[in-house]
């Protein structure tokens, strides 16, 4: 059976991506949210992030906005709009040249917007690397080395994002400055799991709190002294921007369009309602999967495989978030949270007869150029395919070992970004193979 299960979540893919990109979503959005009949509606629009180019045309069309006022940010080879909408391009993960370029085109818009009208103002994941203007006296190069030495210890993104806005003079509130005096309506198409949304893109049009020294502090916890000396001296000496009193009274949080709880009602009626699994128990573990990739695949596998040794019936998991990959420079294939996830949650449960899927919603996960992965857990009781399958774990070259295995997902770049999706489908309890 797993097979077959393999099989039809390979074909319903394309229709779970379509389900949770920007233009269903924001449609359901607006149904259940009504706009705000006393306040000015927006006659502009900025649009950031992965999700942008999808955003945009969906929000123009919801406000009537047109083309010529509207401006879409978004990483190189992402789902641009349509021609007649403006678009810029910046660099993602990590900040450059070009995101500084990025920063005045958006700053030429802005000016040429009358102080009074309205903007909306979209923000999804992947924003934060797109525009840059660094505190004094760091630059957009140091900015990037510190963000990847961040990533490559494994440190959260919110923690990232908190710093980032710390070192910068658009995030954490600036766009919103920028913005000033024209009432403004912000609104979230998250990739940071729980009650952080506010942090999507750092934060561009939230003002936030900023504590330089204790966050050096945090920074030496992580990196040690491995830390440019501009930095240093930016968190520990320079007075940080406080934008609290340069945002306009008429600036609202339109609210999250979407989020990492998005992801699994659509998951489970796509891939489990209708089909083989419908009347399988359904367990939704959490929306907020945190922590080293590898080993919550541990921990996920144990829970289900306990589970399931007491259960009599077969079941179906899902949960939803963001893991975290922490780096040996010594060991670097290629690969992504979610492969290893994924992959390490299969090895927990290779004992019994389980599918499991893991899916990156943007399409793109880490360098590894797929989607993400979909393994029946049979083969992988194999001693020698399981020795194969830890050793692409330790070298972080999971993409090669599912790419050879036939395990691999490859979608491209998607247009939208709403965390990672695991779902697991164990058809009923089993003794464990000796």
């Amino acid at each position: 059976m797993g097979e077959v299960i393999a099989e039809l979540f390979r074909k319903q893919i394309p229709s779970f991506l379509s389900r949770v990109s920007p233009a269903p979503l924001v449609a359901e959005f607006f149904r259940s949210h009504s706009l705000p009949q006393t306040d000015p509606p927006p006659e502009a629009l900025i649009s950031l992030g992965k999700a942008s180019g999808g955003l945009t045309e969906s929000l123009a069309k919801t406000f009537n906005i047109l083309p010529s006022r509207t401006l879409t940010i978004l990483p190189e080879g992402y789902p641009s709009p349509s021609p007649d909408f403006p678009v810029l391009f910046g660099p993602h993960p990590f900040p450059g040249q070009q995101s500084l370029r990025a920063l005045d085109g958006i700053r030429d818009f802005i000016e040429k917007l009358p102080r009074e009208m309205a903007v909306a103002v979209a923000i999804s994941g992947g924003s934060s690397s797109l525009v840059a203007d660094p505190v004094f006296p760091v630059s957009v190069e140091e900015k990037a080395v510190l963000t990847q030495r961040m990533m490559e210890a494994g440190a959260p993104i919110e923690l990232i994002n908190s710093l980032r806005i710390h070192l910068s003079r658009i995030k954490g509130g600036g766009l919103a400055a920028l913005l000033y005096p024209r009432p403004t309506r912000t609104y979230i198409f998250s990739d940071i799991p729980g009650d952080s949304t506010p942090l999507v893109g750092s934060a561009l049009m939230f003002p936030t709190p900023r504590n330089g020294p204790r966050m050096l502090q945090i920074l030496e916890g992580w990196l040690d002294k491995n830390i440019p000396s501009s930095i240093r001296e930016a968190l520990s000496e320079t007075p940080l921007t406080d934008f609290a009193d340069r945002i306009s009274p008429q600036s609202l949080d339109g609210g999250i369009i979407a989020s990492s709880d998005t992801l699994l009602p659509v998951a489970l009626d796509v891939f489990i309602d209708g089909g083989p699994c419908e009347t399988f128990s359904r367990h939704l573990l959490t929306g907020e999967l945190r922590g080293e990739a590898r080993e919550a695949g541990k921990v996920l596998g144990s829970l289900i495989l306990w589970k399931t040794r007491r259960s009599g019936r077969g079941s179906v998991w899902l949960c939803s978030g963001e893991t975290t990959v922490r780096l040996d420079k010594k060991t670097l294939g290629r690969g992504g949270r979610s492969l290893e996830l994924g992959l390490s949650l299969a090895l927990a449960l290779s004992s019994i007869d389980a599918t499991v899927l893991s899916l990156a919603t943007d399409g793109w996960d880490g360098n590894s150029s797929l989607a993400g992965m979909i393994a029946t857990t049979r083969p992988l009781g194999d001693p020698v395919l399981a020795q194969e399958a830890y050793r692409a774990l330790d070298s972080h070259d999971t993409a090669p070992f599912l790419e050879g295995h036939g395990m691999a997902v490859r979608t491209g770049k998607t247009g939208s970004n709403l965390n990672d999706l695991l779902v697991v489908v164990v058809p009923g309890p089993e003794k464990e193979r000796l």
